[in-house]
């Protein structure tokens, strides 16, 4: 182990993974895991071709105390044990809590034994893996839970009411120079963009912003998001990187349980293609899959944000969100 692979865990995560592991900290090998937006440390780790995953909250590297990443740490832990016991093929297959609370333990699902974290390479196998992950999308609304155990996994509705009440599409609609600077924005997206279809989604941005029916219809459907229920259980993160998919077998895992909580009918479907569209993949086969309202209100809950400073010089944060916010608008006018 060298000093630059060990400094991707503290000593302390090392000392448990080689306990876990039945070795030195020294025979550790260790590979660095890319993706993730938090600062919690991240890493595979392995001795004697046995390999887990650990994840790590590091209150040294953090600001504040780090409660907030505890208290995702330990929802993660605790509702994967539960769903374990209700859909074990979606979870890890086992998983471990140590240091009072800061260091995770779990499966490892790696490139090199067949899963995939991303959208797959092979276009011949990218329909089986959207289909599979909306189906799991789906599988995951139709579990309940009784009360006692939302309020001990934390899992009270939140998301449609934080959607729904964020009102971006009405700072949008009825407010000049926002539009006027996302116009700007979007303009100079589109003449720096060379991937066609991105490059059109960015046009159709400006052309709705410039069209106040349009704006005002987006609008009304962004407003009728909190007629909706939200009572069904949801990942509530279905990115391509918080998914493991194997596709000699079909089978899905999903990781990084912390946001879970219920949401509307479609939430996770919808979140999830707008993801794969965000990459140039046709997700029209699915149009019956997404939900219009939650579109509408994706639009302006991203369009809106899109606009603040940079989080850090190299940040490309505020470029994703404009482009969320216009695939998210090609989506809903295929819905129409």
């Amino acid at each position: 182990m060298t000093p630059t692979t060990s400094s991707i865990l503290s000593p302390t995560a090392l000392t448990i993974a080689a306990a876990k592991l039945k070795c030195a900290v020294d025979d550790l090998h260790i590979q660095r895991v890319s993706g993730g937006y938090s600062l919690n440390r991240r890493a595979l780790v392995s001795n004697g071709g046995e390999w887990l995953f650990v994840k790590e909250v590091d209150k040294t590297i953090l600001e504040g105390d780090g409660q907030e990443e505890l208290q995702w740490l330990k929802k993660d832990y605790e509702l994967t044990l539960f769903l374990r016991e209700v859909i074990p093929e979606l979870v890890s297959e086992w998983s471990e809590l140590h240091a009072d609370g800061h260091v995770l333990l779990m499966s490892s699902y790696r490139k090199e034994e067949g899963w995939l974290w991303s959208l797959p390479q092979d276009t011949a196998i990218r329909h089986d893996y959207i289909q599979a992950i909306v189906d799991a999308t789906k599988r995951l609304e139709e579990l309940s839970f009784d009360q006692p155990t939302v309020e001990r996994l934390n899992l009270q509705s939140f998301f449609r009411d934080e959607l729904a009440f964020d009102n971006g599409m009405a700072l949008i609609a009825e407010n000049d120079e926002v539009r006027r600077r996302l116009i700007e924005k979007f303009s100079t997206l589109s003449s720096q963009e060379t991937q066609p279809w991105l490059k059109h989604a960015y046009e159709q941005m400006q052309a709705c912003l410039q069209d106040s029916d349009m704006l005002s219809q987006l609008d009304l459907r962004a407003k009728a998001l909190i007629n909706q229920p939200d009572d069904l259980f949801n990942h509530c993160d279905v990115r391509s990187d918080n998914i493991a998919y194997n596709p000699l077998t079909g089978s899905v895992k999903f990781v990084d349980w912390n946001w879970a909580s219920f949401a509307p009918a479609k939430f996770g479907a919808t979140e999830f293609l707008v993801d794969m569209a965000c990459y140039g993949v046709d997700v029209t086969p699915w149009l019956d899959e997404l939900n219009p309202e939650f579109l509408a209100d994706t639009i302006g809950y991203y369009a809106k944000r899109c606009l603040k400073d940079p989080l850090a010089p190299d940040s490309t944060l505020r470029e994703l969100q404009a482009k969320s916010a216009a695939i998210a608008l090609v989506l809903y006018d295929a819905t129409k």
